[in-house]
């Protein structure tokens, strides 16, 4: 009998595809089986409904200067030497469709083009979203500066007299991307908990005197957090692989008169957790606008107390992390972020590096552009974030009206935007308020109010549709920030194999004559750097591919990922695009072996080339 022309190929493809269905039959049989055990239904955790696997990696790099540096925070100075070393604190998470970075730098500040600068590297390195790429600082006020200074130059100018520490800054820039690097190498399947726990390491540092005015103290009577929001992630075995402890206080236990580099409380408590752990503690900071330690400002770490934080918040973590007491595989991710405009503060200055921020209104009136991130986990934790000092009075009570019943504030995040007070203090004035400033009364409840709308309503809603996916071909327009994204929902299979998975959002079942297809509108001529984000087995990997525009084509060779199951991304290439409508095609190279599928390909992302 003489076989069909394609049998090969069919073949391969129905092989492919029962390789796919045998795992898919076994995710079903297993949640059925939990489910009816009643196990799922009687954790805190529900059943994650994706077909992905949870994996994460923790990474710790040391990033502190080997020769003296100017110190942010305080006075301009510089250090003379190191009383303990500073880091980079890198875990990267994935569930098998969402990819999600988040750093804990021992740091005081950064502009928020600083981190344009990051995330742009990041994305054109690893095809890393700004959405799912957060870094957060710990607020040490003796570390070293990095980056311009952007809003504190406003503010204080008089204390940057001295040129931007470029060395350092590109140092810190090369440390984080080698440890992105060396995550997305890392990742192991894992589990993850989360538990909140209670330290009296913080107190309200705005004393109000008998005239109603404040200044730097202490007032035990005000507003306070003392709350600690942990999530623990562990390793398939059940060893920890790392913490992520959420607290606010500032890194102020220091002042101005000591010149040595240190990570101040946040430094010393992570390395205390991290002895006795065995595992890395991401330190993220909180609404520590207000929040000063219990100990503050002292000229050296003996007369700060500074090792006796260890047992005020470090042994508060530790028995925070033994209170957790269930973990579980199944996890999802979504991250997302809106935009709270506000207004600015009237005859306030503005930094040339920081125009996408600030809008103007006419008048000689300008709003300020307020970057709100937001990191949902399963259906019980929110994580949300800004890039400025806030009061924790607001955060609690968003905390407290949150649907979630893990919610947390993660402050210094993606730069620095100076203090966000509660409405209430600004009669009391003070330096948070006076100084370091940039809105009005309004922005409290500007803040609450889009918070509050995207916990409620936005993020819910799009949950909703980020959980029932479709394949439906449209036209691809660049973002606010002129990236491109050729995902799969947006592709057009062409071919007899190729399939689109929505469990998995992305298309597989590539064979030799298969390909997607995207419609894209551009309004000018750009280079983009190509990023492929795709899951293949080993041995199915190394077929040829090809990326087709009207301007120019990639071809390259598919690289491991792990397994169908595991995705990865990386470069590769670069395209000119010219200015209009156009079609841009992706499929198999030359000498492609009909025996072997190609790939599963989740998307095609272009970022403008700087």
């Amino acid at each position: 009998m003489k076989l069909p022309e394609n049998y090969a190929a069919r073949l391969a493809g129905l092989q492919y595809a029962l390789t796919r269905t045998r795992y898919r039959i076994i995710m079903i049989i297993a949640f059925c089986f939990i489910t009816s055990s009643g196990f799922a239904k009687s954790q805190e955790y529900p059943a994650a409904d994706h077909a992905g696997i949870f994996r994460a990696a923790v990474v710790k790099v040391d990033i502190t200067p080997d020769e003296p540096k100017m110190l942010l925070g305080y006075q301009a100075r510089q250090s003379t030497g190191v009383h303990d070393r500073i880091y980079h604190r890198i875990v990267m998470l994935d569930d098998g469709i969402t990819r999600f970075v988040l750093v804990s730098s021992d740091i005081c500040v950064i502009s928020p083009s600083e981190y344009d600068h990051m995330a742009s590297l990041l994305l054109r390195r690893f095809g890393i979203t700004p959405e799912n790429f957060w870094w957060s600082l710990t607020h040490t006020h003796s570390a070293p500066e990095v980056g311009v200074p952007g809003l504190p130059e406003v503010f204080m100018g008089e204390r940057y007299k001295h040129p931007v520490d470029t060395v350092y800054t590109s140092f810190v820039e090369q440390r984080l991307i080698e440890g992105v690097e060396q995550a997305q190498r890392q990742l192991v399947k894992a589990k993850l908990g989360v538990g909140w726990g209670h330290s009296n390491a913080n107190m309200n540092r705005r004393g109000i005197d008998v005239n109603g005015k404040v200044s730097l103290g202490m007032d035990p009577d005000r507003p306070v957090d003392r709350r600690i929001g942990l999530i623990r992630i562990d390793k398939e075995d059940g060893t920890p692989l790392v913490l992520l402890s959420n607290y606010a206080i500032h890194g102020t236990a220091l002042n101005g008169a000591n010149l040595k580099i240190s990570g101040d409380v946040p430094g010393i408590v992570a390395e205390y957790v991290e002895e006795k752990t065995g595992a890395p503690l991401l330190f993220i900071n909180g609404a520590a606008g207000n929040m000063a330690p219990i100990y503050s400002t002292y000229s050296n770490p003996s007369a700060a107390h500074l090792s006796q934080f260890r047992v005020l918040l470090g042994d508060k973590i530790l028995e925070a992390n033994r209170q957790i007491t269930y973990t579980t595989d199944k996890v999802r991710l979504f991250a997302g972020k809106t935009i709270i405009e506000t207004l600015r503060k009237e005859n306030l200055g503005w930094p040339s590096d920081m125009g996408n921020y600030s809008r103007s209104i006419g008048n000689g009136r300008h709003l300020i552009k307020l970057p709100a991130g937001f990191l949902k986990i399963n259906d019980d934790i929110a994580i949300w974030s800004l890039p400025v000092e806030l009061f924790c009075e607001i955060s609690n009570e968003i905390r407290d009206r949150s649907p979630y019943p893990y919610t947390f504030y993660y402050g210094y995040t993606n730069g620095w935007l100076g203090y966000l007070p509660a409405a209430a203090e600004f009669k009391y004035g003070g330096y948070e308020i006076e100084i370091v400033c940039p809105y009005t009364p309004n922005v409290e409840q500007d803040v609450k109010d889009a918070v509050l709308n995207y916990l409620q309503g936005d993020l819910k809603a799009k949950l909703a549709a980020d959980r029932t996916p479709f394949n439906r071909p449209s036209l691809i327009k660049p973002d606010e920030a002129n990236v491109l994204t050729l995902s799969a929902e947006k592709g057009k299979a062409i071919g007899p194999d190729i399939k689109y998975m929505p469990e998995w959002r992305a298309f597989g079942w590539f064979m030799q004559k298969d390909k997607v297809e995207w419609e894209i509108s551009l309004k000018e001529d750009k280079a983009y750097t190509v990023l492929m984000e795709w899951s293949v087995a080993d041995d199915h990997s190394g077929q040829p591919f090809i990326l087709e525009s009207g301007a120019g084509t990639i071809t390259g060779n598919v690289g491991k990922s792990g397994s169908w199951e595991t995705f990865t991304s990386a470069p590769i290439g670069k395209l000119k695009l010219k200015a209009g409508r156009q079609k841009i095609t992706f499929g198999p190279g030359k000498n492609f072996d009909p025996k072997k599928a190609l790939l599963d390909l989740r998307r095609i992302i272009l970022a403008p080339v700087e």
